[in-house]
């Protein structure tokens, strides 16, 4: 074999396996240009020659937010009458003594006139000196002493009367009166005021739709804002009418809110 025989044959090996090489490469180049093209069309969803990834990411999603606010009336179904037994004295044995005897005949005049006792209950009880602010008054008793009770009333239109018998049987001083709701009665109408809620809240959205040419098409989401008082409570005015008192209440008020998402779309 010649000397160009020989390297001639040296040489092939070479050229085969560089030859395998270049066509493997080509293959897996080929392949992933093919996968690549597959996934551009899963992530962007159409056949877009500039594909847009966010579009995947973030698809249309037209709606409008509006607030609504509701709210109804009612005449209040209960009341609270806050009373309370006063006695002073240079003893204080014997000013605990009157302060318990005055608290014993409001309460049995009150439970004679209907009331449960579990509707009278103490709010505050005290007996004090003034020893303890630096000294007595020489003008004033050193010991007073005051037990306070706030009375739960079912029926509004005998507020006057609950009064008059504390007052007569006892009671030295009448703080506050206030009319409010039942439990029941409370939630009744606040239902009522959600429904008026929400009924703002859609013509609020409808009217704001049909200005951008846009129609309301369904709810996406809704909440109610936390309210703490849901209902205004009426603090009644007091009128000495002769021996009797009689009480003049406002209605009762309960609101709610509504923070509604539509759905809308041209």
């Amino acid at each position: 074999m010649s000397e160009r025989d020989r390297y001639l044959h040296a040489r092939r090996p070479s050229t085969r396996i560089r030859s395998k090489t270049t066509l493997v490469g080509a293959v897996v180049v080929a392949a992933l240009l093919a996968t690549a093209g597959i996934a551009g069309a899963v992530v962007t969803g159409n056949s877009s020659s500039q594909p847009d990834a966010q579009t995947q990411d973030a698809p249309d999603s037209n709606t409008i937010t509006v607030t609504g606010t509701g709210q109804v009336q009612a005449q209040a179904d209960s009341a609270t009458v806050e009373v309370a037994v006063v006695a002073t004295g240079d003893d204080i044995g014997s000013v605990r003594e009157d302060l318990a005897e005055n608290v014993s005949s409001m309460r049995s005049a009150l439970v004679e006139q209907g009331l449960d006792e579990s509707q009278i209950r103490t709010s505050y009880y005290d007996i004090s000196t003034d020893r303890r602010y630096g000294g007595p008054n020489p003008e004033e008793p050193e010991y007073r002493a005051i037990h306070a009770f706030t009375i739960a009333i079912n029926d509004t239109g005998s507020v006057g009367e609950v009064i008059d018998t504390a007052v007569t049987n006892g009671a030295d001083e009448v703080d506050n009166v206030q009319f409010t709701l039942s439990p029941d009665r409370r939630e009744e109408l606040r239902q009522q005021a959600l429904g008026a809620a929400m009924d703002s809240a859609r013509s609020e959205a409808t009217a704001i739709a049909r200005a951008e040419n846009l129609t309301v098409t369904g709810l996406d989401r809704a909440s109610t804002t936390y309210d703490r008082a849901p209902y205004r409570v009426e603090s009644a005015a007091l009128a000495a009418d002769g021996a009797s008192t009689s009480i003049d209440s406002g209605p009762v008020a309960v609101s709610a809110s509504v923070t509604v998402v539509y759905d809308v779309e041209s």
